[in-house]
């Protein structure tokens, strides 16, 4: 179920929702136009000491659904965005970019985990390899 769809949002997940919506065209922008260095450095931070009752899986639903409305929306794009909200509402979170093979040669992914496990974009077991 998309984290739109649902019928009863409470406020902080309304918050979110509209967060979203704002950032994950102008992480898409960013990714566009500065150097991803940059746009790391701004989207993965050390989250704030106060943890938000809106799990890291919540968070990255909703981003999701953001991005599935978002023609043009890549992983990179949207795990930069989920990795920023995590760590705004307290979560941390890391940012794993692997390489793979595909039919067209290689292949390049990118998503997020938390606490061990990936919460957003987590690649077919054995199709990508994590770098660094």
């Amino acid at each position: 179920m998309s984290a739109f769809t649902e019928k009863r949002l409470t406020a902080a997940e309304k918050r979110l929702a509209v967060a979203a919506w704002v950032l994950v065209p102008a992480v898409r922008l960013a990714v566009a136009v500065l150097p991803f260095r940059f746009v790391h450095r701004l989207a993965v931070r050390t989250p704030r000491r106060s943890r938000s009752a809106l799990s890291p899986e919540r968070i990255a639903r909703a981003v999701h659904a953001v991005a599935q409305r978002l023609r043009g929306t890549t992983c990179l794009t949207e795990v930069l965005a989920a990795a920023y909200l995590c760590s705004r509402y307290g979560h941390a979170a890391t940012l794993r970019l692997g390489v793979g093979r595909s039919e067209a040669g290689i292949a390049a992914h990118a998503w997020l985990e938390s606490e061990g496990r990936a919460i957003l974009g987590e690649p077919e077991p054995g199709t990508f390899v994590a770098l660094g």
